[in-house]
C-alpha cells in the first residue's frame, strides 16, 4: 500500500493508504482525531475543515495520497493543556457554540482568516466563512466571536464586543404570575455552555465518534423505488466479498418487523413491498464501512413496479388517509352570511423543508448477554426503547438507549431510523454494529417539514375584529404514519393564531403517499398555520386601513380569554406585550432605513407577524420529567436528569437551575442525561417541554435535597440524595369531547404557551429579484430568562430557519424521488446573509415553570416566515402564497404587475 509522509499537528506521520482514502477517513479512523466531522461528504458544509499548509481545506474530499509533505492542523492541535486558543475562548464568551458539530471547522476557518488578515472588516469575515454552514446559531454570535478574537490576538486583551450585530433588552411583562423570583446565583447569567470547552476543542463525542472492540459496520440496501413489489433478493455476490460478515434481512428479526412512534407500520426490513425510495431491504455487515457500502451495491433486488401516489389530490381521491380531523366553535355558516364583513378567501401551497442538521443519523447496536445497548442520534430514547423491545422480542428492561449529544435535532431525530436495523444485526451476530448515514441517504430517509395545501377563509368586521375563520388543511405525511396525525392536530389548534375567534371551523387530512417521509420540525405544524393567518391579517389590515400592529392588538387574547381550541389562558399571556413592544421599536428603527431607500433598483419593505406555540406536548400526552440529585461522598453534586441536549443548551440550563435552587456553584455540579439506565423516564425531547418538565423536576428535587440536608447534614463519605418526578397538569386532545366536558374551565390542550411578535426590514433588488433581510426585531415572552446567551442563540437560529423557509430553502420531490442530493443545494442561509437583530425579552413568569421559566427553542420560527412574506409584499406589491420566494419568482411577478398595472400576487392574479 502506498505511503505518504506528512505532519499532523506538528507530528511527523508516515501514512499507508488506499487510493480512495480521504484525509477525513484517515484522521477519524486511523489517528483517532475525530474533531473534524463529516456533515456532507461532498465538500459543501465545512464541518470537516482542517488547515493544510495554512489554508482551509475540506478533509472529506481531499485524498490522502495527494498530501505528500503537507503540514496539517486539526482542531485538536490548536491548543494544548488547559489553555484555550483565543479564538476558542471568543466563541465561548459570546455564546457562538450550540450543538458544536460545525464548531471545529468554523474555528479553524476563523484561524486561517486571522492568520492572513489580522484585522478583517466584517465583509471580509462574511466572505471567508461563507462556505462553513451552521444550522443552529443563525451566525450572529459567530461573526461577533471572530471580531472579538481578532482584537484579542491583536494585543487588546481586554477588548469586548463593539458594533454588535445584536442588541438585547429584558423587560417586565404585564401578565406574569406572582411567584418566587430567583436570587441570581446562577439564573439570568450568560454562562458558558457546560460542554463548550469540549465542543471548541473537538473532543465532545457524538454517536459516530464511538468505536468499540470488534465493531462491525453496516451498509444499507435501499429500495430505490417509490413503490414496488419485491420479487427476489440475491446477496451471493456481496457475501462472496472479503470482509463481509453477513447480509441481514427480515428473516433475522426476532420480534415484530416494524417500527414507528405511533404505529409500527414501517418495516425494519421490507419483505414483500417497498413504499418509498428509502425503505430498507437489507443491511450488509462487514469489517469496515467501505467494504459494507461496496458490498451493499452488489446485492441485487428484483422488483415489480407498482402504481404510486405522489400528490395530495391523488391521495385524497384514493382515500389514502392517515388521519382526518375536524373541529368548530360558534356557527361559521351563520357568521358568513352576516352583513358588512370583509371576507378573504386564500389558498396556500406550502412546500417541504429539510432540517439539515449538521450531524446525520447514526446508530450503534451492541448486544451483550444481559440485553441490547443502542447508542444513537435520538430525541426519543424511552419511546425507542419500547419499539426495540417489540422488534427484538426482549423485555424493556433488557434494552438500554444512550443518546450522546446531538449535532442538531430540530425535530428530525424524534423519529427512529436505523436503530432497529443495527439492533437486529447486533443481535444476530453478537457483535457491535454501526451504521452512519451519508448525507444523500439522510436526505432520502429522514422526515421533512410537512408540505401543506391550505384553503383559508376569514371574515372581519369593519373595526378589524375577526368574526370567523373557515380553514381546510391537507398535508402529505409520506409513506408511513410517523407523527403526521399529531402535526395535523397541532396545525388545527393553532390555525387562528393567538386571537379571539367567535366562530371558527377547521378540517384537516393527513394523507399517505409514496413520497419522502414527513414528521416533526421546529414548530410542529404551527408554522404552516401561522403563514395562513398572518398573511391573511396583513391583507385585511391594508384593506381596512388599520396598521398591522393595531389589527393584532384588537384581536389578541388577554389573560382570562379562551383560545380557539377552548383553553382558558390565565398567566404569562404575553402576546399583547410583544405586539406593542415590537410596534414601538419597529417604527423607531424604520426611520433610519427609510432615509436610505429607494437606492438605485433596490426598494425597502417591512413586515410583521405574531405567533404563539405550545410549551409541552400536551393533547392528552403526559408531559413529564425527573431528576435525581445526590450530594456525593466527596461533596460534589451529581444530577441525573431526564432530557436530551441537541445544542439548545439543555444541560447548561439544567445546571443553572440546580445551582440556583441549591445555592451551589455551577462548577460543583456534574450532570448525567440521555441514558435510559441512569436517568428517570421522560417523554420525547420536543415541544419546548424540557425546561418546563425537567426543569421543574430539577428545582423540586433540589428543594427536597436541601430539606434533607437541613435535617441530616452532609458529612464526608456519606452521600445524600433526593428525587422528584414531575408531571405537568393534565391535557386533552382536540377531539376529546368527554375530557373537555369533564375538565370544564380547567380544560387545556397544553401546559403553557410562549408568545412572540417579530418585525422584518428587507430590501428587494427589482433588477435581479434578490431579497436581503436587513434587520429583525424579535420580541418574545420567555417567562423567566435562565441564560440570555442561550435564548439569543435560539431566537436567532430559529429566525434564520424561518427566513430560509421564506426565501431560499427547498426540498422538492418528483414522483417520489427527491431532486436535492447535496447539502449545499438545500438553500440554507449562509453567514453573508445574516441580518442584524434587536431582541426584546419579556419576563412574565409562567406559574407552571421552574422559577417562572418556559421554553424558547421553537416559537421564533413561527412568525418569521409570514413576516418576511408580508415585508416582500410591502416592498414590491407582490403577494406570494407559495414558498420559497425566489429571485425568479419576484422578477416574474414584477413583469406581470407591469403588464397589469396593479398590485398582484406572485402569480400575477389580483
Amino acid at each position: 500500500m502506498p505511503e505518504v509522509r506528512l505532519k499532523i499537528n506538528g507530528n511527523p506521520v508516515i501514512a499507508e493508504c488506499a487510493p480512495e482514502t480521504t484525509l477525513l477517513q484517515y484522521l477519524r479512523n486511523v489517528t483517532c482525531l475525530r474533531g473534524a466531522k463529516e456533515g456532507c461528504g461532498t465538500g459543501h458544509c465545512g464541518a470537516c475543515s482542517v488547515l493544510i499548509n495554512g489554508q482551509v481545506r475540506r478533509a472529506c474530499v481531499t485524498k490522502l495520497q495527494r498530501l505528500e509533505g503537507a503540514d496539517i492542523l486539526t482542531i485538536e492541535g490548536l491548543s494544548t493543556g488547559d489553555k484555550l486558543h483565543p479564538i476558542q475562548k471568543a466563541y465561548l464568551d459570546v455564546g457562538a457554540i450550540q450543538c458544536g458539530y460545525c464548531t471545529p471547522g468554523m474555528i479553524l476557518a476563523t484561524k486561517a482568516l486571522l492568520d492572513r488578515n489580522p484585522n478583517p472588516e466584517r465583509d471580509e469575515i462574511l466572505k471567508a466563512l461563507k462556505h462553513n454552514y451552521c444550522r443552529c446559531t443563525g451566525y450572529v454570535k459567530i461573526i461577533e466571536a471572530v471580531e472579538l478574537a481578532a482584537r484579542w490576538l491583536g494585543g487588546d486583551e481586554n477588548a469586548v464586543i463593539t458594533n454588535a450585530m445584536e442588541k438585547t433588552t429584558i423587560v417586565t411583562g404585564t401578565t406574569g404570575a406572582a411567584m418566587e423570583a430567583p436570587q441570581g446565583k446562577a439564573m439570568g447569567i450568560p454562562v458558558w455552555d457546560m460542554d463548550g470547552i469540549a465542543k471548541a476543542r473537538g473532543t465532545l463525542k457524538y454517536t459516530d465518534d464511538y468505536v468499540f472492540p470488534g465493531m462491525l459496520h453496516g451498509g444499507v440496501v435501499w429500495s430505490g423505488e417509490p413503490h414496488a413489489r419485491i420479487i427476489g433478493i440475491d446477496a451471493a455476490e456481496a457475501l462472496a466479498m472479503a470482509g463481509v460478515t453477513a447480509v441481514i434481512t427480515a428473516k433475522d428479526v426476532p420480534g415484530i418487523n416494524g417500527f414507528g412512534l405511533l404505529t409500527p407500520d414501517q418495516p425494519v426490513f421490507c419483505e414483500q413491498e417497498v413504499n418509498f425510495i428509502a425503505d430498507v431491504v437489507a443491511v450488509v455487515v462487514a469489517e469496515d464501512e467501505y467494504t459494507a457500502r461496496t458490498a451493499a451495491q452488489k446485492v441485487k433486488v428484483s422488483y415489480e413496479p407498482l402504481p404510486g401516489i405522489f400528490t395530495m389530490d391523488q391521495a385524497e381521491k384514493q382515500n389514502s388517509i392517515f388521519k382526518e380531523i375536524s373541529y368548530a366553535v360558534g356557527d361559521v355558516d351563520r357568521a358568513k352570511n352576516e352583513p358588512d364583513l370583509l371576507k378573504l378567501q386564500l389558498h396556500f401551497d406550502i412546500p417541504r423543508q429539510e432540517h439539515a442538521c449538521m450531524e446525520t443519523e447514526s446508530a450503534i447496536g451492541s448486544w451483550n448477554p444481559h440485553g441490547m445497548t443502542v447508542y444513537c442520534t435520538t430525541q426519543s430514547p424511552y419511546e425507542l426503547r419500547e419499539m426495540l423491545s417489540a422488534v427484538l422480542n426482549m423485555r424493556v428492561d433488557q434494552i438500554r438507549i444512550i443518546a450522546p449529544p446531538l449535532g442538531g435535532g430540530f425535530g428530525k431525530k424524534c423519529d427512529p431510523y436505523m436503530e432497529a436495523a443495527v439492533a437486529v444485526a447486533s443481535y444476530a451476530l453478537r457483535r457491535p454494529v454501526k451504521i452512519t448515514l451519508n448525507r444523500e441517504e439522510s436526505l432520502n430517509l429522514s422526515t421533512k417539514r410537512h408540505p401543506y395545501k391550505i384553503d383559508y377563509e376569514i371574515g372581519l368586521r369593519k373595526d378589524g375584529r375577526i368574526h370567523f375563520v373557515d380553514a381546510h388543511f391537507k398535508t402529505d405525511g409520506g409513506a408511513y404514519r410517523n407523527l403526521s396525525p399529531g402535526v395535523l392536530e397541532q396545525s388545527m389548534i393553532f390555525c387562528c393564531g393567538p386571537y379571539r375567534i367567535p366562530h371558527g371551523r377547521v378540517q384537516g387530512k393527513a394523507l399517505k403517499t409514496n413520497n419522502t417521509l414527513s414528521g416533526a420540525f421546529r414548530g410542529f405544524g404551527i408554522n404552516q398555520a401561522a403563514i395562513s393567518i398572518e398573511v391573511a391579517l396583513d391583507i385585511a389590515a391594508e384593506k381596512l386601513g388599520i396598521t398591522p400592529f393595531e389589527l393584532r392588538l384588537r384581536n389578541a387574547v388577554d389573560a382570562g380569554d379562551v383560545t380557539f381550541s377552548g383553553q382558558r389562558v390565565e398567566y404569562s399571556v404575553g402576546i399583547r406585550d410583544t405586539v406593542e413592544l415590537c410596534r414601538d421599536r419597529m417604527y423607531e428603527v424604520l426611520k433610519d432605513y427609510e432615509e436610505q431607500y429607494p437606492h438605485g433598483t433596490k426598494v425597502l419593505g417591512w413586515g410583521m407577524a405574531s405567533g404563539y406555540k405550545n410549551v409541552g406536548v400536551g393533547k392528552g400526552v403526559p408531559d413529564d420529567g425527573g431528576a435525581i440529585l445526590t450530594k456525593t461522598a466527596d461533596g460534589k453534586i451529581e444530577m441525573r436528569v431526564s432530557g436530551i441536549d441537541m445544542g439548545q443548551g439543555f444541560r447548561t440550563a439544567m445546571r443553572q437551575l440546580a445551582a440556583e435552587a441549591l445555592d451551589e456553584s455551577l462548577e460543583n455540579i456534574d450532570l448525567i442525561n440521555g441514558d435510559t439506565n441512569l436517568t428517570p423516564k421522560h417523554g420525547q425531547a420536543v415541544s419546548e417541554r424540557q425546561t418546563l418538565n425537567s426543569g421543574n423536576a430539577v428545582v423540586r428535587a433540589a428543594r427536597l435535597l436541601r430539606e434533607k440536608l437541613a435535617k441530616d447534614p452532609w458529612r464526608p463519605g456519606e452521600p445524600r440524595s433526593a428525587r422528584y418526578d414531575y408531571v405537568a397538569p393534565k391535557t386533552y386532545a382536540l377531539h376529546d369531547q368527554a375530557g373537555r366536558i369533564a375538565a370544564g374551565i380547567h380544560y387545556r390542550n397544553y401546559p403553557a404557551y410562549a408568545y412572540t411578535t417579530q418585525g422584518v426590514i428587507l430590501e428587494v433588488d427589482t433588477a435581479t429579484g434578490k431579497i436581503k433581510v436587513l434587520k429583525v426585531v424579535a420580541v418574545h415572552d420567555v417567562g423567566r430568562a435562565i441564560n440570555p446567551h442561550i435564548i439569543e442563540g435560539q431566537i436567532e437560529g430559529s429566525c434564520s430557519m424561518g427566513i430560509g423557509y421564506a426565501l431560499t430553502e427547498h426540498f422538492n420531490v418528483v414522483e417520489g424521488r427527491p431532486t436535492e442530493k447535496y447539502y449545499g443545494k438545500l438553500g440554507m442561509p449562509t453567514i453573508d446573509e445574516t441580518p442584524e437583530y434587536e431582541l426584546i425579552l419579556v419576563e412574565d413568569p409562567e406559574p407552571e415553570g421552574p422559577f417562572g421559566a418556559k421554553g424558547i427553542s421553537e416559537v421564533a420560527t413561527v412568525p418569521m416566515t409570514p413576516a418576511v412574506m408580508n415585508a416582500v409584499y410591502h416592498a414590491t406589491g407582490l403577494r406570494f402564497f407559495t414558498l420559497p420566494i425566489t429571485p425568479a419568482a419576484v422578477l416574474d411577478g414584477l413583469r406581470r404587475r407591469k403588464g397589469s398595472g396593479a398590485k398582484t400576487d406572485g402569480s400575477g392574479t389580483n
